[in-house]
């Protein structure tokens, strides 16, 4: 996701759509409408208010597209932007435990597999069970797949601050889905 190539490509697209090519946005929503609307997925737990929120990350994206310094990752940029959007979700709702519906939402699927799908319900319920700036981490490194350069930049942390809140997540989540894992 991150390569040179995409950098300035990015970085075009946005002084293009400066410049008054609104299409050339589009490119810029096509290439990480997916990482964002995960994230938005992790923080409200439905499918239907994640694209919502994706949306309304790249709304106001777009309406700050001028205070995007083009010597930054526009990625990085964007992630931290949905990042604070979901963050002040996340204080505006309660929190909740995964509910039977989710799980009967998962087992509806005739693709799934269910032994799977619990299991995967189970880690991410352990996941959101971590305070958010731990969650978040182990998201970026292990879900977006980004390299620890990229994670500590987006979450404003410095390498060695990146590398200690993965390694503190880690563990916290092991303790968090071992107990739950545990009958």
């Amino acid at each position: 996701m991150d390569t040179p190539d995409t950098d300035r490509d990015d970085a075009m697209a946005v002084g293009r759509t400066l410049n008054g090519e609104r299409e050339a946005f589009a490119v810029l929503v096509r290439r990480y409408q997916g990482p964002v609307y995960r994230l938005m997925l992790r923080f409200s737990r439905d499918e239907h208010e994640a694209g919502e929120m994706a949306q309304d990350a790249f709304v106001r994206a777009y309406e700050r597209l001028a205070s995007f310094d083009t010597r930054r990752r526009f990625f990085t940029w964007l992630y931290t932007l949905a990042l604070n959007l979901a963050r002040d979700r996340a204080r505006r709702v309660v929190r909740e435990p995964l509910y039977r519906q989710d799980l009967e939402k998962i087992q509806a699927d005739p693709r799934h597999d269910p032994l799977a799908s619990l299991e995967a319900a189970r880690l991410l319920d352990a996941l959101r069970g971590l305070a958010p700036k731990y969650a978040e981490a182990l998201a970026l490194r292990y879900i977006e797949d980004m390299p620890l350069d990229a994670v500590a930049k987006t979450l404003g942390l410095s390498m060695s601050g990146a590398k200690m809140r993965v390694h503190r997540a880690l563990h916290m989540l092991r303790e968090l889905y071992g107990k739950e894992g545990t009958p």
